[in-house]
């Protein structure tokens, strides 16, 4: 079993995704291994570290938080049992 829940934060909001990485980094088994700007960075950080949780901006730049979850289900990604 991992020692950590890993997050990815997908935000075009800078400040808000700082302050999100300052509160998730207080607590000992969470870790946030990225942040993505926009949908399609999104995408792409999802399916190379296929982390467990994303917490994820509906409204962004290139593809919307709605299209991000479209994509990513479309990906041959091992799933939770």
């Amino acid at each position: 079993m991992k020692d950590k829940v890993t997050v990815l934060i997908a935000d075009d909001n800078t400040e808000f995704a700082r302050t999100l990485i300052g509160y998730l980094d207080q607590e000992e088994d969470l870790e946030v291994i990225g942040v993505a700007r926009d949908g399609e960075e999104a995408v792409d950080m999802i399916a190379n570290t296929e982390p467990d949780v994303v917490l994820l901006d509906v409204i962004m730049p290139h593809l919307d938080g709605l299209g991000v979850l479209e994509r990513i289900g479309e990906l041959n990604m091992k799933q939770m049992p």
